[in-house]
């Protein structure tokens, strides 16, 4: 059972003061971010960057934008830190309450649905949290999206935040069904390192996480600016014509 009351302490965005508000130019981002995930052989890839920025400035170079709500299921957050952190704290109290009464975890489907049934008492208010949970259930790897007005989609490729648009060019020229680990490895810290070279909210580090069967597993994070210069490298090798022996 979840609870549906919701925290009365938030008000609407109405109430608050508007001494902030930008009369001119575009509106900041809301999701300054870059985070990813796909479908693979043996479950679901996941990436992000680690740069977490509060309009124009970069609060932090190394933030952790993924986590876990329980052995077998990751979730990836874009939006405010705070909210994010804790609609995935109230989700895993969701899911542990539920194993209790059950005797199991929920699907990743239906953990997806707790969440949005969570986050619907919070429509209208200033509540910025977009979640994509990345799991392995009795039907196998899952990937599923939830925004923070309640809706929520599936997918078997899911990029979210201000970076996305660039990880969605790499990852629809390079994806395919049935990715092994390493060709899975390479086409994620390839889409998540240029959308930080490419958006200025994205950038820092490169995290990439592994959800199989036997639970969840994490990669060394690599420095984004290094590794972009050795996939430039490692490609500019690759397109080098190759020279004929003198004869």
């Amino acid at each position: 059972m979840i609870i549906s009351h919701a925290p009365c302490v938030l008000q609407r965005a109405h109430d608050f003061s508007s001494s902030d508000h930008r009369s001119t130019g575009p509106p900041p981002p809301a999701h300054g971010t870059t985070t990813l995930a796909f479908l693979y052989a043996d479950g679901v890839a996941v990436a992000t960057d680690s740069r977490s920025s509060a309009g124009k400035l970069i609060c932090s170079p190394d933030s952790r934008k993924a986590f876990l709500i329980h052995s077998h299921l990751l979730a990836t957050t874009s939006g405010s830190a705070a909210d994010c952190q804790f609609f995935g704290r109230v989700l895993a109290r969701e899911c542990r309450l539920y194993q209790v009464r059950n005797g199991y975890m929920p699907s990743v489907r239906g953990a997806a649905r707790m969440l949005s049934v969570l986050m619907m008492p919070f429509r209208g208010t200033d509540i910025c949290a977009a979640v994509t949970l990345c799991g392995w259930d009795r039907d196998g790897a899952c990937i599923c999206y939830v925004y923070n007005d309640g809706t929520r989609l599936c997918s078997d490729i899911l990029s979210v935040g201000s970076g996305s648009p660039y990880a969605y060019s790499i990852i629809d020229d390079g994806y395919k069904p049935g990715l092994n680990e390493e060709e899975a490895r390479q086409l994620a810290r390839r889409a998540v390192c240029h959308a930080g070279r490419r958006d200025a909210y994205s950038g820092g580090f490169v995290d990439v996480y592994w959800v199989r069967e036997g639970g969840c597993e994490m990669d060394p994070r690599e420095d984004l600016a290094q590794l972009y210069e050795r996939i430039v490298e490692e490609k500019r090798l690759r397109n080098e014509p190759q020279k004929l022996p003198a004869p």
